[in-house]
């Protein structure tokens, strides 16, 4: 039997966005968007580096964390289309968008719509993605059964704790969410025009297993802004791995912030 898509028009703004508004001081939004099978949780705990002036805004996709019950979206357009219309109630603010792995495509997605409306992010940062007009140097593993798909996203990734492995009861809720991130990871595809005119700035791991470092470089096709390309040591979670990684994003997010008081 076909399945419709969830309208994520309809999943209330509060459940994209589980962090409170930003505050009057704040001069500057700094957007997160998690990889394939995440919600909010890996950006949340980056609150307590924030500079003064700057809001933190992780986006928690339907079907994890309190949403659990929600059924997940499966396209990137979908998400973006979501995430975008929760962000589009809050308070104007200059706005950075972080994306990491699946997050990078819906960071990128958000931001050609953030361009359509007038209000283009003031920077795009992607993170363990391949450019998004390029196909996957992988085979598509969403479909596989439970545990194959457990196995491959092990092998690729390293991304499953053993402890989670553990427990089937908690695999087995984690899975829904994940399966259709990797489906709307897998079938994303995209025509780059209209190019953005943000800055760009792309970071990888240079062992992350998932990528083909050599095409990094060509998401600079995405933007006529400028475009600073980032290899950094690890593997494909090297962003939420290694603590400097987020001193220097705090300390150019605070000099930012300073440039716009």
């Amino acid at each position: 039997m076909k399945t419709t898509q969830p309208n994520p028009a309809q999943v209330p703004p509060a459940q994209w966005l589980p962090r409170p508004e930003a505050r009057p001081a704040d001069v500057l939004r700094l957007v997160c968007f998690a990889h394939a099978g995440s919600g909010a949780a890996p950006f949340v705990r980056w609150a307590r580096h924030m500079p003064d002036g700057v809001a933190l805004c992780p986006v928690r996709r339907p079907g994890r964390e309190t949403t659990l019950a929600a059924r997940p979206l499966t396209t990137v357009q979908a998400i973006a289309d979501g995430a975008f219309a929760a962000l589009s109630t809050l308070r104007p603010l200059p706005t950075i968008l972080l994306g990491h792995s699946l997050g990078s495509a819906v960071a990128y997605e958000v931001a050609r719509r953030m361009h359509a409306a007038g209000a283009p992010p003031t920077r795009l940062i992607v993170s363990a993605r391949r450019p998004p007009h390029l196909p996957d140097i992988r085979p598509p593993v969403s479909h596989l059964p439970d545990g194959p798909l457990v196995d491959a996203i092990d092998a690729t990734y390293g991304g499953i704790p053993a402890q989670l492995r553990a427990v089937p009861e908690l695999l087995a809720m984690m899975l829904p969410a994940l399966r259709a991130d990797l489906a709307a990871s897998e079938a994303y595809r995209v025509d780059l025009d209209p190019r953005l005119s943000c800055p760009l700035t792309v970071c990888y791991g240079v062992h992350d297993q998932a990528l083909d470092p050599a095409r990094m470089a060509q998401w600079q096709a995405v933007t006529r802004g400028p475009t600073a390309i980032e290899p950094h040591p690890g593997g494909h979670f090297y962003l939420l791995e290694r603590p400097e990684l987020l001193d220097r994003l705090r300390a150019d997010l605070a000099a930012e912030a300073a440039r716009l008081r």
